[in-house]
């Protein structure tokens, strides 16, 4: 698709373009891609999409809608419909996808639902993983020498309950080299799945674990020992199999550089804000994923209330969804209180300002500020996670006619830590994933305020406990840092985020 072809095909009621974000930051954008990121009134973003590239200049509006882990933000069927609405109220809808739209990114599911409603949808291709990951360990996936074809296959699929379902035997026998996405987690299945096909075990095998290229860390082996070695990655990973492994050019024998490792239990949009904090020598590990889907929505009669109370960004992108979608007017809206800078940013970028911002960023001193603005008997409506405790409106009721509405609800999927690699470090950001944590904690906990840390005390009263910095994603990188004997100054990442 030629670049100037965006602006010949947009008409009422808007154009959607599916759009490929490659696999390595900035580096592998295209600059179409790039283009259309700046022109774009509004982004439709996956959840492998680098923190560079979230901050690239643009006036669009960005909604994440990514999925990973069987953790979804939206199903596909509500992301669909999502395209198909802001379709009819902007110009040009931007869904922007790891890798390229149409390998295994649900792309074509995609574009012919937006056709089906008559709306006019077009591609932008992105770099895939499946090719460029290798290529960056100097493995071919097609060689003279060594093959002369390629197969990239998903070991996703449900059929039967196995990797490649009925086809094992296709697969075993492809000529060539054979590339796997998404099949870190069934990679034991996989290669007894193969070998049991008719795949020789000797096959050479690498396990690349890269959401980000740059970053990307390589295992090296036999088919039949590769899961072992393998064990320590994390998702995303490519797996290629075939002789071409042998040109890559890294030494597997080689000392792995220093890590220092973090088990996180944050929300995935705290997980990039804290990563970009951080260098390439501190990688976050997450042990208990959180999704997030909503619950409650914005009443119109909300907006009459004399106060909104906000205690978290998601919170007010929810709030500000709702004001998008409802269509309600923006000149109507009330007082606002947030906990702390960190959500009033996020009401700053649609253009609000807090009336009210505590001193410290936690809910018993916005309790207390808000004891002093607001006058008695005043309407407040609070806008919260269903799983937060009932302290605060219970203490807010004895002055004021209070209203909770629970936007939304953080659902946690525990990982198996048996394979990830041992941590440094854990880190806690709410006292919701501190209760959803079952486990024992194996090393000194992070936690990014006085409230989790006291969940912490309870849940794990043997736990050494430390606080980080400042109650954001830059205190908890800040802290992170400080505690890492392996922070790389020389990665021009300084502990402001700066550059």
């Amino acid at each position: 698709m030629k670049q100037d072809a965006v602006t010949e095909i947009r008409q009422e009621p808007g154009t959607v373009i599916l759009a490929g974000a490659g696999c390595g930051g900035r580096e592998l954008l295209t600059l179409q891609v790039l283009d259309l990121i700046r022109r774009a009134d509004v982004i439709v973003y996956d959840d492998l999409i680098s923190q560079d590239i979230l901050d690239i200049d643009t006036d669009a509006e960005w909604i994440y809608a990514g999925k990973r882990k069987g953790l979804h933000s939206m199903t596909q069927e509500e992301i669909n419909g999502l395209l198909i609405s802001l379709a009819q109220t902007h110009e040009l809808v931007l869904r922007l996808k790891g890798g390229d739209p149409f390998v295994f990114g649900r792309g074509r599911e995609e574009m012919r639902a937006v056709r089906e409603a008559g709306i006019c949808c077009q591609s932008a291709p992105g770099i895939t993983s499946a090719i460029a990951v290798p290529e960056r360990f100097d493995i071919p996936v097609t060689d003279r020498i060594h093959a002369s074809s390629f197969t990239v296959i998903t070991a996703s699929r449900k059929s039967q309950g196995k990797p490649f379902g009925a086809d094992a035997g296709w697969v075993a026998h492809q000529p060539g080299t054979l590339v796997v996405l998404m099949g870190l987690s069934r990679l034991p299945e996989i290669v007894e799945e193969l070998i049991r096909a008719g795949k020789d075990p000797r096959t050479p095998t690498a396990v690349i674990s890269s959401a980000d290229i740059s970053h990307s860390e390589m295992v090296m082996g036999e088919l039949s020992e590769i899961t072992g070695k393998a064990a320590a990655l994390q998702a995303p990973a490519v797996i290629v199999i075939g002789d071409v492994v042998r040109e890559a050019t890294v030494d597997p024998g080689q000392p792995a550089p220093a890590v220092f490792t973090v088990w996180t239990t944050f929300t995935g949009d705290l997980t990039r804000r804290v990563q970009h904090l951080l260098p390439p020598s501190i990688r976050l590990v997450p042990v208990l994923q959180a999704a997030t889907t909503r619950v409650e929505s914005l009443e119109p009669e909300d907006l009459e209330a004399d106060w909104l109370v906000f205690t978290s960004r998601r919170g007010v992108q929810c709030f500000l969804d709702d004001l998008r979608q409802q269509k309600l007017d923006i000149r109507r809206i009330p007082r606002l209180a947030v906990v702390g800078q960190a959500t009033a940013e996020a009401l700053e970028e649609a253009g609000l300002y807090p009336d009210l911002i505590p001193d410290t960023a936690d809910t018993p001193d916005l309790v207390r500020s808000l004891k002093q603005e607001a006058k008695p008997g005043s309407h407040l409506v609070l806008f919260r996670a269903r799983e937060a405790d009932s302290v605060m409106e219970q203490e807010l009721s004895k002055q004021y006619a209070v209203i909770r509405r629970d936007l939304y609800e953080i659902q946690y999927e525990a990982q198996d830590t048996r394979r990830l690699p041992k941590p440094d470090l854990m880190a806690f950001a709410s006292r919701s994933a501190v209760r959803a944590w079952t486990q024992d904690i194996p090393c000194p906990v992070l936690c990014i305020s006085d409230i989790t840390a006291s969940q912490v005390r309870q849940d794990h009263p043997t736990a050494s406990v430390l606080l980080a910095d400042a109650i954001s994603a830059a205190g908890l990188a800040a802290t992170i840092r400080e505690l890492s004997p392996v922070a790389d100054a020389a990665s021009g990442v300084s502990p402001d985020g700066k550059n």
